[in-house]
């Protein structure tokens, strides 16, 4: 079963990769989607099938609009880099990445394609982008340890549920560690 967690950070990955694309929108053309994972805990086939929906949900189909090149490092984090060079070598128009080493292998792999996150924990401390404000190079995406965001994220849920009238944040931290909110 799909959370709707999931669901709605595939959604939203999906609206950054089209908003990579239209960047350099041709009619009628075939687009190449570089999809890089490591696979963690989630199997590679369920994860690709979330990401084909949440494309198919904003209207585009695979072997229609866009052509979907995965290459899955099969729980051996070391071939991320090899596997990114490839994405790279394809020339393909985005690569989507699963995970931290994901990001991090595909920077290496080229300046140009963009890249986006599906999602990062901090970018801007892991180096992937200079700040949010102004990321600067070729990635984008989504990060769920955005303290900078907090108050727009909040915004945002007051918008999609008008009536919320409590919000409750868990988080985890080391012990000494202070609260990023």
């Amino acid at each position: 079963m799909i959370s709707r967690r999931e669901l709605l950070v595939h959604a939203a990955t999906a609206s950054a990769i089209l908003g990579a694309l239209t960047a350099a929108a041709d009619e009628g053309k075939i687009y190449r989607i570089g999809l890089l994972m490591t696979p963690t805990s989630q199997p590679g086939s369920a994860y690709r099938a979330l990401f084909i929906a949440a494309l198919r949900d904003l209207g585009y189909v695979e072997g229609r609009d866009l052509v979907i090149e995965v290459r899955s490092a099969d729980n051996k984090p070391e071939r991320l880099s090899e596997l990114a060079a490839e994405l790279a070598q394809l020339n393909v128009d985005v690569i989507v990445t699963k995970g931290d080493g994901e990001v991090r292998a595909a920077k290496r792999a080229t300046r140009t394609i963009p890249i986006v996150m599906d999602p990062s924990g901090d970018p801007v401390a892991a180096g992937y982008i200079e700040s949010l404000a102004r990321p600067g190079g070729n990635v984008t995406g989504l990060s769920f340890e955005s303290p900078d965001l907090s108050a727009e994220l909040l915004q945002v849920l007051k918008e999609a549920v008008p009536k919320v009238v409590r919000i409750a944040v868990l988080e985890r931290r080391e012990p000494g560690e202070s609260a990023r909110f």
